[in-house]
């Protein structure tokens, strides 16, 4: 009997609620597998704070690879009308699957809801304050199309920043209407892929990038959720207790540097390899492609590197000459940080801008 290695693989979850209405996203937490020989077993729990029935799918983490029921290679509490509760499980029997899974398979869920996708969840059991549910994975192209396609630049209320951290609640959606923000930059809402137009980050599961504060601020409020704090962040990051996620090196070891667990660039101040990469990754990677190596000890994946992702505290504020701003801090650095820089990165930006290498994650 041969061992098996599991692959990273995503669950999607579809709801009944009709596009567009007043809904929370559902939650798979408590993700365990085992597999014997050709064989893996998937267990999840998954709520839906609406009550809805929901259709289940499972993906493939770090590509673009669904398998939807009813499939040969996936049976159990996957397809139409899994209802909330603990214990569901998938079989997955890796010979009936239309293609290579990859290695190491490390499971990756995502729900659907109707109204948008969410995200497997983790949750914290916080040392400093209440406990928390956090994304696993920053949020994708896939999961915030759903968010522009539910009308959410059109819907005042998910832009109100109304936890009294600004004086103006209306600011991020007057700066919206006044730019004309209708979807992430460089994304074409006009292309059956919208984001497939990005240079930087172009695949359903890899993470949005091209969104301000205010748009991740927009898209947690919709789906029920919100921004984590810093020191939410840190803490589910593992970086209370370690120098990264993963312990307390960096890479193997090597002059220049072969390897991190994490989606960086290769760069030392004395060595003129900024940009070198082994992993087949320019700018930003699927989500989940560097798990289990690069997953915290709670689970977290890709909070160094990838992407920047945008916390919720206020840091200063600025003036910029014409107008003030507040600005937030963004966390982790990206495919666009060195080694030399991993430092617990961390900066703060003005929550209008909009970066190419810059994304989020939720809290709950």
């Amino acid at each position: 009997m041969r061992s098996l290695t599991l692959a990273t693989v995503a669950l999607l979850a579809l709801s009944v609620s009709a596009p567009g209405s007043a809904n929370v996203l559902p939650i798979i937490t408590d993700v365990r597998t085992a597999s014997s020989g050709d064989t893996v077993r998937i267990t999840y729990d998954i709520v839906d704070p609406d009550g809805d029935e929901m259709t289940v799918i499972l993906g493939v983490a770090g590509t673009d690879v669904k398998i939807e029921a009813p499939h040969p290679a996936a049976s159990g509490a996957i397809g139409p009308g899994v209802a909330s509760g603990d214990g569901r499980v998938i079989v997955l029997v890796r010979s009936a699957f239309d293609g290579t899974l990859p290695e190491p398979l490390v499971p990756r869920l995502m729900a659907y809801d109707g109204t948008g996708l969410g995200a497997e969840m983790i949750h914290i059991a916080s040392r400093g304050g209440p406990d928390f549910l956090i994304d696993k994975y920053e949020v994708t192209n896939e999961q915030f199309a759903a968010f522009v396609r539910s009308d959410g630049y059109e819907m005042m209320e998910y832009w109100l920043v109304d936890d009294g951290s600004i004086d103006i609640e209306e600011t991020g959606w007057n700066y919206a209407g006044r730019f004309r923000w209708l979807a992430p930059r460089d994304w074409d809402p006009a292309q059956a892929a919208p984001w497939s137009t990005s240079e930087t980050s172009n695949l359903a599961s890899s993470p949005v990038v091209g969104v301000s504060w205010f748009e991740a601020y927009a898209y947690c409020k919709w789906a029920g959720r919100r921004l984590p704090s810093s020191g939410e962040w840190r803490e589910a990051a593992g970086l209370l207790d370690a120098a990264y996620p993963w312990g307390e090196n960096l890479q193997d070891g090597s002059v220049p540097p072969r390897y991190a667990p994490a989606n960086v660039r290769f760069g030392f101040d004395k060595y003129e390899c900024e940009g070198f990469t082994t992993d087949g990754h320019t700018y930003a990677a699927p989500v989940g492609s560097y798990s289990p190596a690069g997953d915290s000890p709670f689970g977290l994946a890709d909070a160094i590197g990838n992407v920047w992702e945008w916390a919720n505290d206020v840091v200063a504020v600025v003036d910029y000459g014409t107008f003030s701003c507040a600005t937030r801090p963004l966390k982790g650095g990206s495919w666009a940080t060195a080694l030399s820089e991993l430092d617990d990165p961390t900066k703060d930006l003005c929550p209008l801008y909009r970066i190419d290498n810059a994304g989020f994650r939720c809290c709950r």
